[in-house]
């Protein structure tokens, strides 16, 4: 087990100025403050997202030029032992292609849940979850059936 020698406190700036820094400003050069240099990202909409700075410094920028005002919002924190939970809104326009699909210049907004694990003060790996079906429904590229929209209306009175 790795030891802790950082408080939850520490770890939880650790990982807010991770997302400030590098995903909300674009600021990839300061990566290596943050990870571990064989970090793993974890997402299930990018299986083939390989371990190490590099990888990860290539996927933020290739979300961000996609969605060139890309914007996380951190709407809660959970930090104990050498764990970080994140709660956290993403608000962007798509302007480049995502995923294969085409920029349709679009805003999108998207909820979900990122947990990081830290070894000493530098993130060693991360899982996140959120939903691609609702950004694809958002950006136009696929239909979702009127009795889902409803369902999502009525649910958020």
């Amino acid at each position: 087990m790795p030891q802790q020698n950082h408080t939850s406190e520490q770890n939880k700036q650790v990982v807010h100025r991770f997302v400030e820094e590098c995903w909300n400003k674009g600021n990839i050069d300061r990566a290596s403050e943050y990870l571990a240099d064989q970090v793993r990202f974890h997402d299930p909409v990018f299986p083939n997202l390989n371990a190490g700075i590099q990888n990860v410094k290539n996927h933020i920028e290739l979300c961000r030029r996609a969605f060139p005002d890309l914007k996380i919002t951190i709407n809660d924190t959970i930090a104990e032992r050498n764990e970080v939970v994140l709660n956290w809104t993403i608000r962007g326009t798509q302007k480049g292609q995502f995923l294969g699909m085409p920029s349709t210049n679009r805003h999108a907004t998207i909820d979900g849940t990122s947990i990081y694990r830290l070894e000493g003060s530098k993130i060693a790996e991360a899982h996140a979850n959120w939903n691609l079906a609702s950004l694809m429904a958002q950006l136009g590229v696929v239909e979702v059936p009127k009795e889902v929209i409803t369902a999502v209306e009525h649910a958020s009175r």
